[in-house]
């Protein structure tokens, strides 16, 4: 069975200590792979593909170019879990061995479909054989549900355990899994609504989780970020992201239900990332924005037009609540959420 070929990152052999260490820390060099050195660069593996900006906050200002390419394995076993597999699995079953997976700090996530739900374990241990510098493998197991938007994971090889801590940009993260809502999905967007904000702003994130929107914001400018989780787990882990990380703004973790929030009038920017309950907060978000601020709404949307749905959801809301949408600045699918269903969000100035 063929390997596939792996992202990579290619440097000058001179700065490629120097790289190598930068990936390792932030995770992305895939140690499970050889670095190859010809013609006086060196060609590192990724654990997966990573946009530009990300890996030009990791590195700084050097020379570097990336594709994708052969490596061989370190352990000289199978470079994929397809390759693990076929001996233990039907060639039907191997059909629907999941091709990706989320990387959390040392954990990685798999989501096995129903049918396979029997060869979990055979298909974690096999995970952890090809990519042995997970600590952790765990599955999905079950929706999302309840008020503090967690799910449960089933152990499946390597640690026992759902703490890590996670980096993206350079912002670290404690994480726990099985106490609080994280998904790495959100890297690109966590940084969008960072570099929208300016210095000095007041931001209300209202649905904060372990702190992705206030960390990625306070890192980068001198905010002040009022952050509000109902879940105090999730606010318990935002205090230890703080601790981890190096700001110049200020954050004020708040455990309470957003309706509480006892200010009127006062945030310039409101993020609003709970997509499947946020547009039952919408006449608070209002309350708390000044006249002519920015929102930003999240929102599950299955149809054929989703940008069209979601403008036109909010826009009722809004002006249900007794304002009006006076612009929009930017409606986009953040990701896919399930077959023909889209997270989407929409950036809008409010009076």
């Amino acid at each position: 069975m063929m390997s596939p070929k792996r992202p990579f990152l290619k440097v000058a052999a001179d700065k490629g200590e120097g790289v190598r260490k930068a990936l390792l820390e932030s995770g992305l060099l895939d140690v499970d792979y050889k670095i190859v050195f010809q013609d006086g660069t060196l060609s590192l593996p990724l654990c997966q593909t990573v946009q530009r900006e990300h890996l030009d906050s990791i590195l700084g200002p050097i020379d570097y170019t990336t594709g994708e390419m052969d490596f061989d394995s370190q352990s000289g076993g199978p470079k994929t879990l397809l390759e693990a597999l076929e001996h233990r699995l039907s060639p039907e079953e191997l059909e629907l061995v999941p091709r990706a997976y989320d990387l959390i700090g040392d954990i990685a996530v798999l989501e096995i479909p129903e049918e396979l739900s029997g060869q979990s374990e055979t298909i974690g241990q096999a995970f952890h054989e090809v990519h042995r510098h997970f600590s952790t493998v765990l599955a999905k197991k079950g929706a999302i549900s309840g008020t503090t938007r967690v799910r449960e994971y089933q152990y499946l090889a390597g640690e026992d355990k759902t703490d890590t801590i996670h980096t993206e940009y350079g912002c670290r993260f404690a994480v726990d899994l099985s106490k609080a809502y994280f998904s790495p999905r959100l890297l690109e967007e966590h940084n969008r609504i960072a570099q929208l904000v300016g210095n000095g702003e007041f931001v209300v994130d209202m649905f904060c989780g372990v702190g992705p929107f206030p960390i990625h914001i306070a890192r980068q400018h001198a905010a002040h970020i009022v952050a509000i989780d109902i879940n105090p787990d999730a606010i318990a882990l935002l205090n230890k992201s703080i601790a981890l990380n190096k700001l110049v703004g200020t954050i004020e973790p708040i455990v309470g239900d957003a309706r509480d929030y006892p200010k009127n009038h006062v945030a310039d920017r409101v993020i609003m990332n709970h997509p499947s309950g946020a547009f039952d907060f919408i006449p608070d978000a209002c309350r708390i924005l000044k006249p002519g601020s920015s929102l930003h709404y999240y929102d599950f949307i299955g149809n054929e037009n989703p940008e069209g749905t979601i403008t036109d959801k909010l826009t009722h809301l809004v002006e249900t609540a007794g304002h009006s949408v006076t612009r929009i600045d930017l409606v986009r699918r953040v990701r896919d959420s399930a077959p023909y269903e889209y997270q989407m969000v929409v950036d809008a100035i409010i009076e």
